[in-house]
């Protein structure tokens, strides 16, 4: 268990999630919660959406330590099919 301390910010208060708990349930920065009360005990859930953010690296930084020049090639794989003139 993770004992968190309420703050003040602005004329609310809050508490700050830490990022192994985050971790846990799939959210980053900017996601949403769910808030109820169940019991007597506050319930945060994380919403998710079907949105997913995919990062993908700079093509410069895939390439950046490349020491040759690239050549394409082109391999036949199988006899022609169709109409195809080779």
């Amino acid at each position: 268990m993770t004992t968190l301390t309420l703050s003040k910010w602005g004329n609310a208060q809050g508490v700050r999630l830490p990022k192994d708990m985050r971790e846990q349930v799939g959210m980053t920065d900017g996601s949403r919660v769910e808030a109820t009360v169940k019991d007597g005990a506050i319930v945060l859930r994380p919403i998710h959406t079907n949105v997913r953010i995919i990062r993908v690296p700079r093509l410069a930084d895939v390439f950046r330590n490349r020491t040759e020049e690239y050549k394409t090639t082109e391999e036949l794989s199988g006899p022609a099919i169709g109409r195809e003139t080779l």
